[in-house]
Protein backbone atom coordinates (compact mmCIF):
# COMPACT_ATOMS: atom_id res chain seq x y z
CA UNK A 1 0.00 0.00 0.00
CA UNK A 2 1.39 3.76 -0.81
CA UNK A 3 2.56 5.75 1.84
CA UNK A 4 0.56 9.24 1.58
CA UNK A 5 2.03 12.78 2.83
CA UNK A 6 -0.58 15.65 3.71
CA UNK A 7 1.31 19.11 2.50
CA UNK A 8 0.28 22.33 3.34
CA UNK A 9 3.61 24.97 3.43
CA UNK A 10 3.78 28.80 3.57
CA UNK A 11 7.62 28.66 3.02
CA UNK A 12 7.70 26.74 0.10
CA UNK A 13 11.63 26.97 -0.76
CA UNK A 14 12.60 23.31 -1.58
CA UNK A 15 9.50 22.03 -1.81
CA UNK A 16 9.28 20.92 -5.41
CA UNK A 17 12.44 18.53 -5.01
CA UNK A 18 11.38 17.08 -1.95
CA UNK A 19 7.92 16.30 -3.46
CA UNK A 20 9.59 14.91 -6.31
CA UNK A 21 11.58 12.83 -4.01
CA UNK A 22 8.31 11.85 -2.18
CA UNK A 23 6.59 10.25 -5.22
CA UNK A 24 9.43 8.79 -7.54
CA UNK A 25 11.64 7.60 -5.13
CA UNK A 26 9.65 6.81 -1.85
CA UNK A 27 6.53 6.04 -3.42
CA UNK A 28 4.47 8.51 -1.66
CA UNK A 29 0.84 9.84 -2.82
CA UNK A 30 0.94 13.47 -2.05
CA UNK A 31 -2.30 15.24 -1.01
CA UNK A 32 -1.86 18.78 -0.80
CA UNK A 33 -3.89 22.58 0.35
CA UNK A 34 -5.08 23.99 -2.50
CA UNK A 35 -2.83 26.61 -2.85
CA UNK A 36 0.48 23.75 -2.35
CA UNK A 37 -1.15 21.51 -4.88
CA UNK A 38 -1.64 24.13 -7.57
CA UNK A 39 2.42 25.38 -6.95
CA UNK A 40 3.62 21.81 -6.73
CA UNK A 41 1.39 21.23 -10.34
CA UNK A 42 2.85 23.99 -11.56
CA UNK A 43 6.06 21.81 -10.99
CA UNK A 44 4.97 18.96 -12.62
CA UNK A 45 4.42 16.91 -9.46
CA UNK A 46 1.43 14.65 -9.27
CA UNK A 47 -0.36 15.32 -6.04
CA UNK A 48 -4.21 15.58 -5.21
CA UNK A 49 -6.12 18.47 -3.97
CA UNK A 50 -7.39 17.96 -0.39
CA UNK A 51 -11.05 19.49 -2.21
CA UNK A 52 -10.99 16.16 -4.19
CA UNK A 53 -10.01 13.66 -1.14
CA UNK A 54 -12.93 13.25 0.77
CA UNK A 55 -16.59 14.30 0.19
CA UNK A 56 -16.60 15.07 4.38
CA UNK A 57 -17.40 18.87 4.69
CA UNK A 58 -15.15 20.82 6.76
CA UNK A 59 -15.34 22.13 9.84
CA UNK A 60 -14.05 25.95 9.56
CA UNK A 61 -13.89 26.07 5.57
CA UNK A 62 -12.59 29.38 5.90
CA UNK A 63 -9.68 27.98 7.67
CA UNK A 64 -8.16 26.98 3.74
CA UNK A 65 -10.55 24.05 3.77
CA UNK A 66 -8.16 21.34 5.44
CA UNK A 67 -9.39 21.29 8.21
CA UNK A 68 -12.13 18.02 8.52
CA UNK A 69 -13.03 14.65 10.08
CA UNK A 70 -11.17 13.19 7.15
CA UNK A 71 -8.04 14.22 7.30
CA UNK A 72 -7.67 14.52 11.12
CA UNK A 73 -9.31 10.99 11.64
CA UNK A 74 -6.71 9.89 8.62
CA UNK A 75 -3.34 11.71 10.87
CA UNK A 76 -4.46 10.00 14.03
CA UNK A 77 -4.78 6.50 12.43
CA UNK A 78 -2.50 3.87 13.41
CA UNK A 79 -1.46 2.96 9.82
CA UNK A 80 -0.32 -0.65 11.43
CA UNK A 81 -3.02 -1.66 12.64
CA UNK A 82 -4.95 -3.44 10.16
CA UNK A 83 -8.65 -3.62 12.62
CA UNK A 84 -8.35 -0.12 12.89
CA UNK A 85 -7.52 0.16 8.78
CA UNK A 86 -10.46 -1.92 7.92
CA UNK A 87 -12.64 0.18 10.39
CA UNK A 88 -11.56 3.33 8.63
CA UNK A 89 -11.99 1.67 5.36
CA UNK A 90 -16.11 1.83 6.55
CA UNK A 91 -15.99 5.72 6.61
CA UNK A 92 -13.58 6.18 3.50
CA UNK A 93 -10.81 7.38 6.12
CA UNK A 94 -7.29 7.02 4.45
CA UNK A 95 -3.95 7.05 6.71
CA UNK A 96 -1.54 9.49 6.61
CA UNK A 97 2.14 8.66 7.25
CA UNK A 98 3.44 11.77 6.86
CA UNK A 99 2.55 15.29 7.95
CA UNK A 100 4.56 18.63 6.12
CA UNK A 101 3.10 21.78 7.71
CA UNK A 102 4.37 25.21 8.42
CA UNK A 103 3.01 28.05 8.34
CA UNK A 104 3.01 31.91 8.26
CA UNK A 105 5.02 33.25 11.02
CA UNK A 106 2.69 35.28 13.78
CA UNK A 107 4.93 37.96 13.95
CA UNK A 108 4.82 38.48 10.31
CA UNK A 109 0.82 38.32 10.08
CA UNK A 110 0.56 40.27 13.54
CA UNK A 111 2.65 43.11 12.11
CA UNK A 112 -0.26 42.98 8.65
CA UNK A 113 -2.58 43.89 11.31
CA UNK A 114 -4.34 47.02 12.59
CA UNK A 115 -7.17 45.91 15.27
CA UNK A 116 -7.82 42.34 17.07
CA UNK A 117 -10.34 41.81 14.95
CA UNK A 118 -7.94 40.76 11.84
CA UNK A 119 -5.52 39.42 14.51
CA UNK A 120 -7.82 37.07 14.81
CA UNK A 121 -8.59 36.15 11.26
CA UNK A 122 -4.67 35.64 10.51
CA UNK A 123 -4.67 32.79 13.21
CA UNK A 124 -3.78 29.56 11.40
CA UNK A 125 -6.09 27.07 13.84
CA UNK A 126 -6.11 24.47 10.75
CA UNK A 127 -2.35 24.45 10.63
CA UNK A 128 -1.71 24.68 14.52
CA UNK A 129 -4.29 21.85 14.55
CA UNK A 130 -2.96 19.46 11.64
CA UNK A 131 0.62 19.78 13.58
CA UNK A 132 -1.00 19.07 16.88
CA UNK A 133 -2.79 15.77 15.82
CA UNK A 134 0.54 14.21 13.66
CA UNK A 135 3.16 15.04 16.61
CA UNK A 136 0.11 13.33 19.24
CA UNK A 137 0.58 10.13 16.85
CA UNK A 138 4.24 10.61 16.31
CA UNK A 139 4.20 6.41 16.29
CA UNK A 140 2.44 6.44 12.89
CA UNK A 141 3.52 9.80 11.08
CA UNK A 142 6.20 12.06 10.68
CA UNK A 143 5.77 15.03 11.01
CA UNK A 144 7.75 17.67 9.41
CA UNK A 145 7.29 21.80 10.22
CA UNK A 146 10.97 22.83 8.85
CA UNK A 147 12.50 22.33 5.57
CA UNK A 148 15.81 21.82 7.59
CA UNK A 149 14.36 18.49 8.30
CA UNK A 150 13.17 16.85 4.77
CA UNK A 151 15.57 14.47 4.04
CA UNK A 152 16.32 13.79 7.76
CA UNK A 153 12.68 12.72 8.53
CA UNK A 154 12.54 10.37 5.68
CA UNK A 155 15.21 7.88 7.22
CA UNK A 156 13.47 8.83 10.88
CA UNK A 157 13.00 6.21 13.30
CA UNK A 158 10.44 6.28 16.29
CA UNK A 159 12.89 8.17 18.39
CA UNK A 160 13.62 10.00 15.80
CA UNK A 161 10.10 10.92 14.76
CA UNK A 162 9.53 11.80 18.33
CA UNK A 163 12.21 14.47 18.21
CA UNK A 164 10.32 15.97 15.09
CA UNK A 165 7.29 15.86 17.02
CA UNK A 166 8.73 18.30 20.03
CA UNK A 167 10.06 20.11 17.50
CA UNK A 168 6.58 20.36 16.30
CA UNK A 169 4.84 20.94 19.79
CA UNK A 170 7.52 23.81 20.41
CA UNK A 171 6.26 25.51 17.50
CA UNK A 172 2.32 25.46 17.86
CA UNK A 173 3.33 26.33 21.82
CA UNK A 174 5.29 29.51 20.50
CA UNK A 175 2.71 30.34 18.24
CA UNK A 176 0.18 30.04 21.01
CA UNK A 177 2.44 32.00 23.50
CA UNK A 178 2.53 35.11 20.56
CA UNK A 179 -1.44 35.27 20.24
CA UNK A 180 -1.21 35.94 24.15
CA UNK A 181 1.76 38.22 23.76
CA UNK A 182 -0.42 40.31 21.27
CA UNK A 183 -3.06 40.15 22.46
CA UNK A 184 -2.36 41.85 25.63
CA UNK A 185 -1.23 44.90 23.67
CA UNK A 186 -5.24 45.28 22.78
CA UNK A 187 -6.21 44.19 26.42
CA UNK A 188 -3.76 46.52 27.82
CA UNK A 189 -2.94 43.26 30.43
CA UNK A 190 0.98 42.53 29.45
CA UNK A 191 0.19 38.74 32.05
CA UNK A 192 2.55 36.52 29.65
CA UNK A 193 6.40 37.58 28.44
CA UNK A 194 6.96 35.48 24.55
CA UNK A 195 10.57 34.36 24.45
CA UNK A 196 11.58 32.01 21.44
CA UNK A 197 15.01 30.60 21.57
CA UNK A 198 15.93 27.80 19.37
CA UNK A 199 19.18 26.37 19.56
CA UNK A 200 22.27 26.91 16.86
CA UNK A 201 24.25 24.75 18.61
CA UNK A 202 26.28 23.17 21.98
CA UNK A 203 29.16 24.58 22.79
CA UNK A 204 32.06 23.28 24.01
CA UNK A 205 31.65 24.11 27.56
CA UNK A 206 29.60 27.24 28.89
CA UNK A 207 31.60 30.17 31.44
CA UNK A 208 33.85 27.43 33.00
CA UNK A 209 34.96 23.83 31.33
CA UNK A 210 32.68 21.96 34.03
CA UNK A 211 29.43 23.85 32.25
CA UNK A 212 27.79 23.09 29.81
CA UNK A 213 26.82 26.20 27.14
CA UNK A 214 24.60 26.51 23.90
CA UNK A 215 23.85 29.30 21.69
CA UNK A 216 20.29 29.88 20.77
CA UNK A 217 19.03 31.66 17.76
CA UNK A 218 16.50 35.01 18.99
CA UNK A 219 14.39 37.05 16.29
CA UNK A 220 16.76 39.68 16.79
CA UNK A 221 20.19 38.94 16.26
CA UNK A 222 22.61 40.73 14.25
CA UNK A 223 24.36 39.08 10.90
CA UNK A 224 27.68 38.09 11.40
CA UNK A 225 29.99 35.76 10.73
CA UNK A 226 33.45 34.54 12.09
CA UNK A 227 35.92 33.74 9.08
CA UNK A 228 37.84 30.59 8.59
CA UNK A 229 35.22 28.27 10.18
CA UNK A 230 36.69 28.78 13.60
CA UNK A 231 33.65 28.46 16.55
CA UNK A 232 33.60 31.40 19.61
CA UNK A 233 33.48 30.08 22.84
CA UNK A 234 31.01 31.20 25.57
CA UNK A 235 33.17 33.70 27.28
CA UNK A 236 34.01 35.05 23.47
CA UNK A 237 30.31 35.84 23.03
CA UNK A 238 30.05 37.98 25.79
CA UNK A 239 33.74 39.63 24.97
CA UNK A 240 32.40 40.16 21.61
CA UNK A 241 29.12 41.86 22.24
CA UNK A 242 31.18 44.08 25.06
CA UNK A 243 33.35 45.09 22.29
CA UNK A 244 30.67 46.23 19.58
CA UNK A 245 28.03 47.92 22.38
CA UNK A 246 31.03 49.77 22.77
CA UNK A 247 32.26 50.30 18.93
CA UNK A 248 28.63 51.22 17.76
CA UNK A 249 28.74 54.50 20.48
CA UNK A 250 30.88 55.70 18.37
CA UNK A 251 30.45 54.47 14.90
CA UNK A 252 30.84 57.14 12.69
CA UNK A 253 34.46 57.67 13.88
CA UNK A 254 37.37 55.65 14.77
CA UNK A 255 37.17 53.67 17.23
CA UNK A 256 38.69 50.54 18.94
CA UNK A 257 37.72 48.78 22.20
CA UNK A 258 39.43 46.04 24.28
CA UNK A 259 37.61 43.52 26.14
CA UNK A 260 38.49 41.37 29.42
CA UNK A 261 36.34 39.26 31.21
CA UNK A 262 33.21 41.08 30.02
CA UNK A 263 34.85 44.68 30.90
CA UNK A 264 36.29 46.86 28.70
CA UNK A 265 40.58 47.18 29.89
CA UNK A 266 41.41 50.12 26.93
CA UNK A 267 38.84 52.63 24.69
CA UNK A 268 40.14 55.28 22.75
CA UNK A 269 38.77 57.11 19.46
CA UNK A 270 41.63 58.26 16.91
CA UNK A 271 42.51 59.97 13.45
CA UNK A 272 43.38 56.94 11.89
CA UNK A 273 42.17 53.63 13.52
CA UNK A 274 45.39 52.90 13.91
CA UNK A 275 46.00 55.83 16.34
CA UNK A 276 42.70 54.65 17.85
CA UNK A 277 44.27 51.08 18.51
CA UNK A 278 47.42 52.18 19.89
CA UNK A 279 45.97 54.33 22.18
CA UNK A 280 43.05 52.02 23.43
CA UNK A 281 46.06 49.70 23.93
CA UNK A 282 48.03 52.05 25.85
CA UNK A 283 45.16 52.20 28.52
CA UNK A 284 46.18 48.71 30.00
CA UNK A 285 48.30 46.80 28.33
CA UNK A 286 48.76 44.06 30.74
CA UNK A 287 44.80 43.05 30.46
CA UNK A 288 44.67 43.83 26.66
CA UNK A 289 46.63 40.47 26.26
CA UNK A 290 44.17 37.50 25.58
CA UNK A 291 41.50 39.96 25.09
CA UNK A 292 38.78 40.51 22.41
CA UNK A 293 39.42 43.75 20.26
CA UNK A 294 36.55 45.18 18.32
CA UNK A 295 37.19 47.93 15.69
CA UNK A 296 34.23 50.59 14.42
CA UNK A 297 35.86 50.29 10.81
CA UNK A 298 37.95 48.20 8.56
CA UNK A 299 41.39 46.88 9.90
CA UNK A 300 43.63 47.31 7.99
CA UNK A 301 47.67 45.43 7.77
CA UNK A 302 49.54 47.58 10.00
CA UNK A 303 46.82 46.82 12.68
CA UNK A 304 46.94 42.93 11.75
CA UNK A 305 50.76 43.09 11.81
CA UNK A 306 50.74 44.42 15.37
CA UNK A 307 47.91 42.23 16.48
CA UNK A 308 49.82 38.80 15.33
CA UNK A 309 52.62 40.06 17.14
CA UNK A 310 50.15 40.01 20.75
CA UNK A 311 48.12 37.16 22.46
CA UNK A 312 44.61 38.18 21.06
CA UNK A 313 41.64 35.78 21.43
CA UNK A 314 39.07 37.75 18.69
CA UNK A 315 38.92 40.05 16.88
CA UNK A 316 35.76 42.32 15.46
CA UNK A 317 35.12 44.59 13.11
CA UNK A 318 32.62 45.77 10.35
CA UNK A 319 35.58 44.54 7.69
CA UNK A 320 39.06 43.21 6.78
CA UNK A 321 41.22 44.28 3.76
CA UNK A 322 42.73 41.67 1.71
CA UNK A 323 46.39 42.15 2.91
CA UNK A 324 45.30 42.25 6.59
CA UNK A 325 43.37 38.63 6.39
CA UNK A 326 46.53 37.12 4.59
CA UNK A 327 48.47 38.33 7.56
CA UNK A 328 46.21 36.41 10.22
CA UNK A 329 46.06 33.14 8.06
CA UNK A 330 49.47 32.70 10.00
CA UNK A 331 48.20 33.09 13.69
CA UNK A 332 45.82 30.20 13.96
CA UNK A 333 45.02 31.35 17.54
CA UNK A 334 42.94 34.37 16.38
CA UNK A 335 39.42 34.29 16.04
CA UNK A 336 37.75 36.76 13.29
CA UNK A 337 34.64 38.35 13.21
CA UNK A 338 33.04 39.83 10.71
CA UNK A 339 30.00 42.12 10.86
CA UNK A 340 27.50 42.50 8.58
CA UNK A 341 24.94 44.19 10.30
CA UNK A 342 26.04 48.03 10.33
CA UNK A 343 27.20 49.79 13.52
CA UNK A 344 24.61 52.20 13.13
CA UNK A 345 21.34 49.44 12.67
CA UNK A 346 23.14 47.50 15.88
CA UNK A 347 22.56 50.44 18.08
CA UNK A 348 19.08 50.66 17.02
CA UNK A 349 18.16 46.65 18.30
CA UNK A 350 15.84 46.66 21.19
CA UNK A 351 16.45 43.46 22.52
CA UNK A 352 15.45 42.95 26.20
CA UNK A 353 17.73 41.64 28.84
CA UNK A 354 16.85 38.49 30.19
CA UNK A 355 18.17 37.25 33.72
CA UNK A 356 17.36 33.75 34.76
CA UNK A 357 17.36 33.74 38.62
CA UNK A 358 15.80 30.65 41.25
CA UNK A 359 13.66 34.13 42.47
CA UNK A 360 12.23 34.22 39.18
CA UNK A 361 12.74 35.79 35.80
CA UNK A 362 14.38 39.55 35.64
CA UNK A 363 13.32 41.02 32.21
CA UNK A 364 14.07 44.66 31.44
CA UNK A 365 14.59 46.72 28.02
CA UNK A 366 18.46 47.43 26.77
CA UNK A 367 19.78 50.30 28.31
CA UNK A 368 19.97 52.98 25.16
CA UNK A 369 20.56 55.92 26.89
CA UNK A 370 21.93 59.07 25.18
CA UNK A 371 24.34 61.69 25.93
CA UNK A 372 25.01 64.97 24.26
CA UNK A 373 25.65 68.49 25.10
CA UNK A 374 22.14 69.71 25.05
CA UNK A 375 21.53 67.90 28.08
CA UNK A 376 24.16 68.92 30.42
CA UNK A 377 23.69 71.17 33.42
CA UNK A 378 27.11 72.81 34.51
CA UNK A 379 26.20 73.06 38.26
CA UNK A 380 29.79 74.60 39.09
CA UNK A 381 30.75 78.52 38.76
CA UNK A 382 33.97 77.16 36.89
CA UNK A 383 32.48 76.54 33.38
CA UNK A 384 34.73 73.75 30.83
CA UNK A 385 36.20 73.85 28.15
CA UNK A 386 35.30 72.92 24.60
CA UNK A 387 37.74 70.12 24.98
CA UNK A 388 36.52 69.01 28.21
CA UNK A 389 32.88 68.88 27.14
CA UNK A 390 33.94 66.17 24.34
CA UNK A 391 36.17 64.04 26.57
CA UNK A 392 33.11 64.04 28.96
CA UNK A 393 31.06 62.66 26.55
CA UNK A 394 33.56 59.93 25.85
CA UNK A 395 34.63 59.28 29.28
CA UNK A 396 30.32 58.94 30.03
CA UNK A 397 29.99 56.39 27.26
CA UNK A 398 32.79 54.26 28.28
CA UNK A 399 31.50 54.47 32.09
CA UNK A 400 27.96 53.18 31.03
CA UNK A 401 29.13 50.08 29.32
CA UNK A 402 31.78 49.39 32.50
CA UNK A 403 30.67 47.61 35.30
CA UNK A 404 28.98 49.31 38.36
CA UNK A 405 30.64 51.39 40.12
CA UNK A 406 32.55 52.51 37.44
CA UNK A 407 35.07 55.65 37.11
CA UNK A 408 36.21 56.51 33.61
CA UNK A 409 39.22 58.97 33.42
CA UNK A 410 39.71 60.40 30.09
CA UNK A 411 41.58 62.96 28.24
CA UNK A 412 42.19 63.25 24.66
CA UNK A 413 39.78 60.37 23.58
CA UNK A 414 41.50 57.84 25.45
CA UNK A 415 40.80 55.82 28.72
CA UNK A 416 43.90 56.30 30.87
CA UNK A 417 42.20 54.53 33.43
CA UNK A 418 39.04 52.41 33.71
CA UNK A 419 37.74 51.41 37.94
CA UNK A 420 34.86 49.31 37.62
CA UNK A 421 33.23 46.45 39.75
CA UNK A 422 34.01 48.36 42.99
CA UNK A 423 31.18 47.83 45.91
CA UNK A 424 31.31 52.66 46.26
CA UNK A 425 32.27 55.12 44.30
CA UNK A 426 34.67 56.63 46.31
CA UNK A 427 36.84 53.13 45.82
CA UNK A 428 36.23 53.31 42.67
CA UNK A 429 37.76 56.83 42.13
CA UNK A 430 40.76 55.75 44.47
CA UNK A 431 41.45 53.16 41.84
CA UNK A 432 40.62 54.89 39.10
CA UNK A 433 43.58 57.43 40.21
CA UNK A 434 46.01 55.26 41.26
CA UNK A 435 46.14 53.34 38.32
CA UNK A 436 46.21 56.87 35.92
CA UNK A 437 49.03 58.36 38.31
CA UNK A 438 50.34 61.84 36.35
CA UNK A 439 47.93 60.80 33.73
CA UNK A 440 45.06 62.40 35.96
CA UNK A 441 46.14 66.06 35.60
CA UNK A 442 43.50 67.79 33.76
CA UNK A 443 41.55 64.86 32.85
CA UNK A 444 37.88 64.04 32.96
CA UNK A 445 36.61 61.95 35.71
CA UNK A 446 33.08 60.37 34.47
CA UNK A 447 31.11 58.11 37.38
CA UNK A 448 28.09 55.73 36.21
CA UNK A 449 26.55 56.31 39.67
CA UNK A 450 25.42 59.38 41.89
CA UNK A 451 28.58 60.40 44.02
CA UNK A 452 27.37 60.25 47.90
CA UNK A 453 30.12 62.37 49.51
CA UNK A 454 32.62 65.57 49.39
CA UNK A 455 35.05 62.80 49.69
CA UNK A 456 34.73 61.77 46.32
CA UNK A 457 35.78 65.42 45.06
CA UNK A 458 38.40 65.81 47.58
CA UNK A 459 40.17 62.50 45.72
CA UNK A 460 39.88 63.87 42.38
CA UNK A 461 41.57 67.21 43.71
CA UNK A 462 44.06 65.38 44.83
CA UNK A 463 44.47 63.58 41.16
CA UNK A 464 44.30 67.15 39.91
CA UNK A 465 41.25 65.90 37.91
CA UNK A 466 40.50 68.78 35.55
CA UNK A 467 36.68 68.26 35.19
CA UNK A 468 33.95 65.86 36.57
CA UNK A 469 31.19 64.19 35.12
CA UNK A 470 28.14 62.02 37.07
CA UNK A 471 24.56 61.51 37.27
CA UNK A 472 23.68 63.70 40.59
CA UNK A 473 20.91 62.90 42.83
CA UNK A 474 22.42 63.23 45.98
CA UNK A 475 21.26 64.58 49.23
CA UNK A 476 24.62 66.24 49.59
CA UNK A 477 24.36 67.68 45.99
CA UNK A 478 25.04 71.05 46.88
CA UNK A 479 27.95 70.25 49.26
CA UNK A 480 29.66 68.59 46.75
CA UNK A 481 29.05 71.53 44.48
CA UNK A 482 30.17 74.13 46.78
CA UNK A 483 33.23 71.67 47.38
CA UNK A 484 33.98 71.92 43.83
CA UNK A 485 33.41 75.65 43.85
CA UNK A 486 35.83 75.94 46.53
CA UNK A 487 38.76 74.26 44.77
CA UNK A 488 37.85 75.65 41.01
CA UNK A 489 36.60 72.39 40.36
CA UNK A 490 34.45 71.88 36.61
CA UNK A 491 31.33 69.67 37.30
CA UNK A 492 28.35 68.32 35.05
CA UNK A 493 25.42 66.75 36.59
CA UNK A 494 23.46 64.39 33.34
CA UNK A 495 20.89 63.24 35.49
CA UNK A 496 21.11 59.49 33.69
CA UNK A 497 22.41 56.78 35.93
CA UNK A 498 24.15 54.01 34.47
CA UNK A 499 24.05 50.99 37.12
CA UNK A 500 25.69 48.02 35.38
CA UNK A 501 25.94 44.69 37.79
Amino acid sequence: MKRRAFISVYDKEGLIDFARNLTEKFDYEIVAATETYNYLQKAGVEATNVDEFNSFSGLLSNDYNILNETILAGILSNSSDSKELNELERFAVKPFDMVVVNICPFEKAANETYNAEELFEKIDIAGLTILRAASKNYKNVTVIIDKIDYYIALNANEFGRMKLANKAFNFTSTYDRQICTKLSEYTGEQTFKIFSFEKIKDLNHGENPHQHGSIYRNDKMIDYEVLEDKELSFNNILNVTEAVNIVSEFYDVNCVAIIRHDKPCGVALGRSLYDAYTKAFDCDPVSSFYGVVGFSKTVDAEIAKHLNSMAVEVVVAPDYEPQALDLFKDNPDIKLVKLNTPLKEYRKLTVEEVIMTPFGILVQDRNTSELNKEMFKVVTTEKPTAEQIEDAIFAWKVAKHSKTNAVVIARDFKAVAISQGQTNSLSAIESALDYACDNSKDAVLASDSVLPSEDCIYAAVQGRIGLIIQPGGSIKDQKLIDTCNKYGLPMITTGIRNYRQ
